[in-house]
């Protein structure tokens, strides 16, 4: 459990201090593209979702207030949250697709459940409280595990199994069993949706599981969502094709079978599927493809009188929480909103409340002198300039049409992005436009550049290990180096200019000289590619020599480049794909396949703090020009911003 204002841990002392430590201050990062990842919290004031591998308390209010629920060693695939907002469930992906149930009260993990291991890449599919809070329902993922469970929240232990060969998708409880005369028995009911339709199943806790499948149509359906009525007598059943079903929730006969279940009726919403349904009083919320929300009144003799809530929201609604009459919107597109219901409508259109990239981050840059703003890229085809006070988005582009972003720069007016069309297209600062564009950088994309300290030319890296000089005024092409035989990974510019260091896949880097357009000194690793360098600062150019490398060799190497072999090695155990220095060089960040950012001392070479905050791959990773700041980006859609504290 990480709190905001916990310390990270710290080894080295130098002196009896330590020269930097470091905390997390902010996640930003909404898995909107899971069902039902965003909850609002009893108090009607703070929301509980999914950021990759953690599970976020966030206040809708202020945003620098977070608190982190940290136990999953994969990304989280389901989450939901007992009635009474006391308990939480997540599950993840993974061979160990473990569920944590979590205790709210005292942010810490109650129990973890272990009944759902895979052999090869498994993971839950979803987790369900009862109404009661009393029983969860959790189902592993076909082929791997084909368990769905029942358990008990006051023993943790389990009630009832049963093991299926049809895929499931979703799940709802129901209250209780209905007899004859519709009166209440002692058994739970709840529906699940998947491959073989809609199933209806009683929970005998002291016999187990009976089910009914329940007949809708002759035509073939794809259900997204389900939910019962407040009143537990209706079961709806949101689809693909943008309608949902309307059936009779069934009765126990007096000979002890279940009612045979049909179809009562279909009620068309929108388009691009209904993707999220939730009972509020006498109200069903429907989310849309179309990024709308539309209420229903659940009374049938009345009819299903649409009510448009939102519309157009940005992405497919996902996630739709209702307390008091305070409602939360998250949609897959990363995008949070709020409103207020009220009876009849008039509670105003949503308010957006914070916004995330919805896929890997791949690439973060600082303007000089600029440590409030910074840029991000991601494989969801957008460039965004974020505030750091308050974590929002100042600007926004998309473009579509040329593949993935590979890297990123940033000037303060401008930001510089290399995409796998092999183009550089800059966009404004301010509004976000296309500025210009160059063509046929590189074939097979750009897959790194870097912009010089005087803001004049660009230097670019491509897939056939390639180097490139722009001018930016004309846009022309000034130099082409080539020396590499794999792609370039990293390329780095001394202060004044005149050198540049390109790493390449090749397992070298070397030095350029701009000026004579020739190569200077190569540099050479044993074993693996380089996918990361950076040139330690200096108090004058001519005595910047001193190179740190990552890369696949699972190593930190520090070079000298007035010798052939390099001054230390450190062992690192995993790839790491980014590094970057603080704007003294006394202290190094880097991070990658380990999902663990590092700090170094590159004085004494020795560690400072390690911490864990991303579930995937950390791609990418910056200082803010006042080292204030750490900003690390990763392949689970997270943006992490690190405080850094360096020691007197």
């Amino acid at each position: 459990v990480k709190r905001p204002g916990s310390r990270a841990m710290a080894d080295s002392q130098s002196n009896g201090q330590a020269l930097a430590s470091m905390e997390l201050e902010h996640a930003i990062g909404f898995t909107g593209s899971l069902p039902n990842a965003l909850h609002l919290l009893p108090n009607g004031q703070d929301v509980l979702y999914v950021a990759g591998g953690c599970v976020v308390i966030a206040s809708l209010a202020d945003p620098h207030q977070q608190t982190f629920l940290r136990g999953h060693t994969e990304q989280i695939s389901c989450l939901d949250v007992s009635a009474d907002g006391r308990l939480a469930a997540s599950g993840q992906r993974g061979k160990i697709a473990d569920v944590i149930v979590w205790d709210l009260e005292a942010c810490r993990p109650l129990y973890r459940l272990q009944e759902h291991d895979a052999h090869l890449d498994g993971g839950i599919v979803f987790v369900q409280f009862s109404d009661d809070s009393r029983f969860l329902l959790t189902a592993g993922i076909i082929p791997e595990d084909n368990k769905m469970m029942v358990w008990d929240m006051k023993t943790g232990n389990i009630v009832a199994s049963h093991e299926r060969d049809a895929p499931l998708t979703c799940a709802a409880w129901g209250g209780r069993v209905k007899d004859v005369k519709r009166r209440p028995t002692t058994h739970p009911q709840f529906v699940t949706a998947g491959g073989d339709g809609l199933r209806y199943w009683d929970l005998d806790p002291m016999h187990g599981l009976t089910s009914e499948p329940m007949l809708t149509s002759t035509q073939k359906r794809v259900y997204t969502c389900v939910a019962f009525s407040p009143a537990e007598d209706l079961i709806f059943a949101g689809t693909l094709t943008g309608d949902f079903c309307v059936l009779n929730a069934p009765r126990r006969l007096s000979t002890g079978e279940l009612e045979r279940v049909n179809l009562r009726l279909t009620v068309m919403v929108c388009s691009g599927g209904v993707h999220s349904l939730r009972t509020d009083g006498r109200q069903l919320l429907v989310g849309g493809g179309d990024g709308s929300v539309t209420a229903y009144d659940c009374d049938y003799d009345d009819g299903f009188k649409p009510q448009k809530i939102a519309d157009r929201l940005e992405g497919h609604v996902k996630s739709i929480s209702v307390r008091s009459g305070r409602a939360v919107f998250g949609t897959s597109q990363g995008c949070l909103y709020e409103q207020a219901l009220q009876p009849g409508g008039g509670g105003g259109p949503p308010a957006p409340v914070s916004r995330a990239h919805c896929s890997s981050v791949v690439g973060i840059a600082y303007a000089p002198g600029d440590s409030v703003r910074f840029a991000t890229c991601a494989d969801d085809l957008t460039v965004r300039i974020w505030n750091a006070s308050d974590y929002s988005v100042e600007v926004q582009a998309l473009t579509r049409d040329a593949g993935l972003p590979l890297c990123i720069a940033f000037s303060g007016t401008a930001v510089f992005v290399g995409w796998e069309d092999g183009k550089i297209r800059a966009y404004d600062a301010d509004d976000g436009s296309l500025i210009w564009a160059i063509d046929e950088c590189h074939r097979g994309g750009v897959t790194c550049l870097v912009l010089s300290h005087n803001q004049r030319f660009v230097c670019t890296g491509g897939t056939r290990g390639e180097v490139r000089v722009w001018e930016l005024k004309t846009r022309t092409l000034v130099s082409h180096l080539v020396q590499h035989d794999e792609p370039v990974k990293c390329l780095v510019l001394s202060d004044d200019d005149l050198l540049l260091y390109s790493a390449s896949r090749d397992r070298s880097f070397i030095c350029w000289d701009l000026r004579e357009e020739k190569r200077l000194v190569t540099r050479a690793q044993s074993a693996g590619g380089i996918n990361a360098i950076i040139l330690l600062p200096a108090p004058t150019p001519e005595k910047q020599v001193y190179v740190m490398s990552v890369g696949q060799e699972k190593q930190l190497t520090y070079w000298d480049m007035r010798q052939n072999t390099p001054l230390n090695k450190v062992p690192i155990g995993k790839e790491q794909m980014c590094i970057a220095c603080s704007s003294n060089g006394n202290v190094v960040a880097f991070g990658g396949t380990d999902k663990i950012v590092r700090l170094y001392d590159t004085l004494e070479y020795s560690p400072l703090a390690e911490c864990v905050g991303h579930s995937d791959t950390i791609l990418s990773i910056q200082f803010s020009p006042d080292d204030r700041q750490l900003v690390s980006t990763g392949a689970d859609g997270c943006i992490f911003v690190w405080n850094i504290y360096f020691g007197a």
